[in-house]
């Protein structure tokens, strides 16, 4: 018998990118539909996974960007109205001197990854992948399409983009489009976060 298992990742949703050093434009308004779609995961026995970077005082990552989220400062802490339960698995990622855009290249204090967490356990197991948070040019995206990437050949494995739970930051005026439309050519789902627990409802 097939069962589906439902996964959130939450990518960055950190000070720095919403009020501190890199603030992304209107950054604050992704956090409630992050609480709703983790909410309903855990609800159905889901996987919560929140990716932060977590970057040293001195790496090369700082030559392009203006320092942020060191790690142990404030504007590497999640935001303050961020729902995080103690089951949630937190994944850091930029920890050396890498860039560390794609949640894919980081892991949890227990050495969990992305790809330990959505691989299917079993033959018959269907994994639902949704994905929100910061930003969506750059972070989102890695992580998105490094995820489309592994499993693309593996049709147990469906991703999908929330489209209201992501900001981008838009350094050119046609990145954010550009980031969405490479997404999509991956087989990456755009939905609303409201689609998205339809669907987990309806699949009970």
């Amino acid at each position: 018998m097939e069962k589906s298992s439902y996964i959130f990742v939450g990518v960055d949703p950190q000070n720095d990118f919403i009020d501190g050093s890199l603030a992304v434009d209107k950054a604050e308004q992704i956090i409630e539909p992050i609480n709703s779609i983790a909410d309903e995961i855990r609800k159905h026995d889901g996987t919560v996974v929140f990716t932060r970077d977590w970057h040293p005082e001195k790496t090369p990552h700082f030559d392009k960007w203006p320092v942020h989220c060191v790690a142990n400062t404030r504007g590497a802490d999640f935001h303050k109205d961020l729902n995080i339960q103690s089951s949630d698995i937190i994944i850091n990622k930029g920890t050396g001197q890498t860039d560390g855009y794609s949640g894919w290249e980081g892991r949890s204090d227990k050495g969990e990854t992305l790809e330990s967490i959505i691989t299917p356990k079993t033959p018959h197991e269907k994994v639902k992948v949704f994905l929100g948070g910061l930003a969506t040019d750059f972070c989102v995206k890695s992580t998105a399409l490094d995820i489309a990437e592994h499993f693309k050949d593996n049709r147990r494995v469906t991703t999908y983009l929330l489209i209201d739970a992501i900001r981008a930051v838009g350094l050119t005026p046609t990145a954010e489009e550009e980031a969405l439309s490479a997404m999509k050519e991956a087989g990456i789902l755009a939905i609303s976060t409201e689609e998205a627990k339809k669907i987990i409802q309806e699949a009970i």
